[in-house]
């Protein structure tokens, strides 16, 4: 189980990008960007090992088109958007850099799946960073009925060596279509252009007890070239549905761990995480 505890804050969702930019930038990630204006903001890490090349984009912009003046800040938009940009160079100041995954298209990083969002609206933000990685989870008052939704950008753990930029996962409860995740590239599957989508994976059965016992699981990623590729960690997910309830505790001795009801798998709206439940440790 993990040993990572999520800190929580309240902010508005105006202040929000912002304010996962600040977290990161705290945690170690620069800002390496030569061209805001085109190139966005390009977040890069050396690990939290210093040997890794870290890199994604990210953006105030709430589309997944390649421009739009609708930021996601000033607007009722529920998403903003990133892209797995693979290795960046930077240009001189102004300059827009170079990207090897210059054909990868934005991706939507949804804050709910469900409902639009205005700008002075609170959200509870539990969030976890380091160099490795960022995951947040944004959640809202029970009385709105808005389901909760989890973002991960970073390295995962994975189960053998990588190229030195390739691991960079993105994964949501609200994917868009299908049960994966993307990652930068893997060794058999190494594209220069854009990123790879893998499936996702539980290593549960059907069933979410033994007697009074959770069961809960990380959730693992691979391909059909290579296997599984490694896992996503910190964030666990169920078997099944039965008997959970948004909002439960999970005890492990001196751990607690708090259930969100995220996004239904449907034939239009899909979770990296599988289930609709994930947990995450809140003690």
């Amino acid at each position: 189980m993990s040993d990572t505890i999520f800190n929580k804050i309240t902010v508005l969702k105006k202040d929000l990008y912002s304010k996962l930019k600040q977290i990161m930038l705290e945690s170690g990630w620069k800002n390496i960007s030569s061209r805001p204006s085109t190139d966005y903001d390009v977040m890069f890490s050396n690990g939290e090992d210093g040997k890794k090349e870290i890199y994604f984009q990210m953006r105030d912009v709430a589309t997944n088109a390649a421009t739009s003046s609708t930021t996601f800040s000033n607007s009722n938009s529920r998403y903003f958007s990133m892209r797995l940009s693979g290795k960046y160079v930077p240009g001189s100041s102004g300059v827009s850099g170079k990207f090897e995954k210059s054909n990868d298209t934005w991706k939507l990083v949804l804050i709910t799946y469900q409902s639009d969002i205005s700008p002075n609206h609170p959200i509870e933000l539990y969030y976890s960073c380091n160099k490795d990685r960022l995951i947040f989870l944004t959640d809202y008052a029970l009385s709105l009925a808005i389901p909760s939704a989890l973002n991960y950008f970073g390295v995962p753990v994975t189960f053998a060596d990588e190229h030195e930029w390739s691991s960079c996962v993105f994964a949501s409860s609200s994917i868009g279509s299908g049960r994966r995740l993307y990652v930068t590239d893997i060794k058999n599957d190494y594209s220069v252009t854009v990123p790879i989508t893998c499936l996702t994976y539980l290593g549960l059965g059907s069933k979410n007890k033994i007697g009074e016992k959770i069961l809960m699981s990380n959730v693992i990623y691979g391909s059909t070239s290579e296997g599984l590729k490694g896992t996503i960690p910190e964030v666990f997910s169920f078997g099944s549905t039965d008997g959970l309830v948004n909002g439960d505790l999970i005890r492990d001795e001196e751990k607690v761990y708090k259930i969100f009801e995220t996004t239904p798998g449907t034939s239009t709206v899909y979770s990296s995480f599988i289930s609709k439940f994930i947990a995450i440790r809140i003690q």
